[in-house]
């Protein structure tokens, strides 16, 4: 059962959505009630009272102070003569430059977007798009370096093309078995679903946001038949072909029964596969992963009570563990090579003439002047259709997880 050719909620999907609802709310109130210094069940009570006014989030000591910004600034200064630095200008100046960023080196790899094949990029309506040829690139690269000591990759994905998450996953397989002394540890940053949890199974060690929204094992795939829409309009759609599923992917029509048998077996075979990759990952069977898996999405601290992820932390936790698993010195610095790297006044310059700086302007625009129910739509719509090959499976969380 496909939840995108359904009117509403199926049962599972329900299920699926309250549980998260629950994990993610429950965080919260833990949150609140910690950096408030409340008992829980009285920022329940709190947050049922809500949405407030801001004298009224004071009285409910949600806040600690009513003001504008220019009070703010005037009381972080205490009088002083202090300098404000904003955060662009903070930004450039360079870790090694005062005195850090030096010592053993550890690669950090950002694997951020949609995962694509061909190369990493921008997409005015899907945002950040991960591309396997890049990545594969940069995993390489790090791999080749011999002062690399240990290697922590970065992930925030809902997954994508299967095809171009297994070759990344394989690069990285290929990088964990060339030398045991030096670790690999994933860090799972909002999101790491479907794709973007197959390319964590090869870390020694996985690290997640309690509530990172994580799991998704599952694929998917599928057409969208326009046939219909030009039929209305007047234009009468013909072909010719030879090789019995030589028009599988055809859009001008649906898929006939063999078709579908066809495209249900190819389905199956890679769920299968990424499931037992899963269990070898995560040392358990295929069957109790099966049992957790159906493409359900879960938060980070759910994910670690179904052992999918070791630990709950950020990034600075994945380091920790790297350099732990290096064998490094817990106390001093070390040198975080990262990977893509900082671009150069010149690739800055550079971009304003390729176009990428004009998809950002676009993306811009369209967050401007949309709904968010708008924005949903159109990824939906435009997504299949311009970052993925047509008849291309897809291990992609379901597009209502989105931001």
């Amino acid at each position: 059962m496909n939840a995108s050719t359904e009117k509403g909620y199926t049962k599972p999907h329900k299920e699926m959505d309250e549980s998260l609802n629950r994990d993610l709310y429950e965080q919260i109130v833990r949150g609140i009630a910690d950096g408030r210094r409340k008992d829980e069940a009285e920022i329940r009570t709190i947050l049922d009272d809500g949405p407030f006014l801001p004298e009224d989030a004071l009285r409910a000591g949600l806040v600690d102070d009513v003001a504008y910004e220019d009070q703010v600034d005037e009381r972080l200064r205490g009088g002083a003569q202090r300098r404000q630095i904003d955060g662009e200008e903070y930004s450039r100046i360079s870790p090694s430059s005062v005195g850090l960023n030096r010592g053993p080196r550890i690669a950090v790899i950002y694997a951020s977007g949609t995962i694509t094949g061909g190369k990493s990029g921008y997409d005015p309506v899907n945002g950040p798009v991960a591309g396997s040829e890049t990545l594969v690139d940069y995993i390489r690269q790090a791999r080749r370096d011999s002062l690399v000591r240990a290697i922590v990759l970065r992930i925030d994905s809902p997954g994508g093309s299967a095809t171009a998450s297994d070759a990344i996953w394989r690069e990285l397989m290929i990088t964990k078995n060339e030398r045991a002394d030096r670790p690999l540890v994933v860090s799972m940053s909002d999101l790491a679903a479907s794709g973007g949890y197959y390319i964590a199974m090869p870390a020694h060690v996985i690290v997640a946001q309690p509530s990172t929204l994580t799991g998704s094992i599952g694929i998917f795939s599928g057409k969208i038949v326009t046939g219909g829409v030009y039929s209305k309009l007047g234009a009468n759609i013909q072909s010719t072909s030879v090789g019995k599923h030589a028009e599988i992917d055809s859009p001008a029509r649906p898929y006939n029964a063999d078709e579908l048998k066809k495209l249900n077996e190819q389905l199956q075979a890679f769920y299968d596969q990424f499931v037992e990759k899963v269990a070898d990952s995560r040392h358990t069977t295929p069957e109790k992963i099966d049992a957790i898996a159906q493409g359900r999405v879960w938060t980070g601290q759910q994910a670690k009570q179904n052992h999918l992820v070791d630990e709950l932390g950020g990034l600075d936790r994945a380091v920790a563990i790297a350099r732990q698993r290096a064998k490094l010195p817990a106390e001093g610095d070390v040198e975080l090579k990262v990977y893509p790297a900082p671009k150069s006044f010149y690739e800055l310059l550079s971009d304003q003439f390729s176009g990428s700086s004009a998809d950002r302007t676009v993306a811009e625009w369209l967050s401007t002047n949309l709904t968010k129910g708008e924005m949903e739509a159109l990824r939906v719509m435009r997504g299949p259709l311009t970052l993925f090959r047509r008849g291309e499976p897809l291990a992609l969380m379901p597009f209502t997880f989105l931001r």
